[in-house]
């Protein structure tokens, strides 16, 4: 069996990211020339992903159309003698299926939601990803993808779900779900969730970064959730946790960089991250770090 379908969401108000985020989905925001989304899209289709699902607020066509043709674009660029340049981008539109599901404004919300709504199109499936759009795993090697080795888990373990983690520094767990977890053979095992724990209380220094194999069993469970008494959202790490009581839930632990766009700090950090790959801004980057930068970090302290 070989996973051929992936949900991606693209429906949240990015309030880290106001006011930007007002009229640009989160999942939008460049990383260098591409957004943030492409990666993970991008990810998938070199996976072998054939059907992209992805989940967008119903006031939000940005994801469509950046995934779909542009006659307008290709005729200017053939006018102005650049056409060679749509071609470049072309490929966006023929390496995967894409559709496009609307999140209501009266829909429930939560990390469960978008599942539910793309249900028509994965139901029939043995497993499917389920993937965040506004974050990804980067290898620098290029010879890794995450897409790929949380397939692979799924098929050498036949889990009822697989989840990805991260390693994070103590300092840093109390901004995460925790995973605690138990190694069977070559596997691991999640054993619960410990939501932002207190500082020396976390089970283990494994982050949840959203990156999933689910199977349909979820929609039923989905179907049943109660929303959280605190805030009335409906969460998927719930889900995973009723999965646990029924099977198991294997857990694949990455060592890529984890680059987001969920907030200002972390969107740059990607974008430095990614800059540094490219020789040429690299070079003009570490020139301006050496020169600008520390007049303006000067400058700013003397204005204080």
């Amino acid at each position: 069996m070989k996973i051929k379908k992936a949900i991606i969401t693209c429906a949240g108000f990015g309030t880290r990211f106001l006011p930007i985020s007002k009229t640009i989905q989160k999942e939008m925001l460049p990383i260098l020339n591409r957004p943030t989304i492409d990666y993970v899209v991008e990810d998938c289709i070199q996976a072998g992903i054939t059907d992209i699902i992805i989940v967008m607020n119903k006031h939000n066509y940005q994801p469509l159309h950046y995934y779909r043709e542009n006659q307008r674009l290709e005729q200017y660029l053939s006018k102005t003698k650049k056409a060679d340049l749509y071609q470049q981008i072309a490929n966006l539109h023929t390496k995967a299926n894409f559709h496009f599901v609307k999140q209501a404004d009266e829909d429930q919300y939560g990390t469960s939601i978008p599942v539910k709504l793309a249900q028509q199109y994965v139901a029939n499936e043995e497993a499917f990803l389920y993937l965040t759009g506004d974050d990804f795993i980067f290898y620098p090697d290029k010879k890794q993808n995450l897409i790929t080795q949380l397939i692979d888990i799924y098929q050498n373990t036949q889990a009822n779900a697989v989840i990805t983690c991260i390693e994070k520094p103590e300092e840093e767990l109390y901004r995460y779900g925790v995973a605690k977890i138990e190694q069977q053979g070559q596997f691991d095992y999640l054993q619960g969730f410990v939501e932002k724990p207190a500082p020396g209380t976390a089970p283990s220094n494994l982050a949840n970064v959203s990156k999933y194999v689910l199977t349909p069993e979820v929609f039923s469970l989905i179907d049943q959730q109660q929303p959280n008494p605190n805030n009335h959202e409906y969460y998927i790490t719930d889900i995973i946790l009723e999965l646990t009581k029924l099977g198991k839930v294997a857990v694949k632990t990455t060592h890529g960089y984890f680059l987001n766009s969920g907030e200002p700090l972390t969107w740059l950090q990607a974008n430095l991250t990614l800059a540094s790959q490219n020789p040429q801004l690299k070079s003009e980057l570490e020139s301006f770090m050496q020169h600008e930068w520390p007049q303006l970090v000067r400058e700013n302290s003397s204005t204080r």
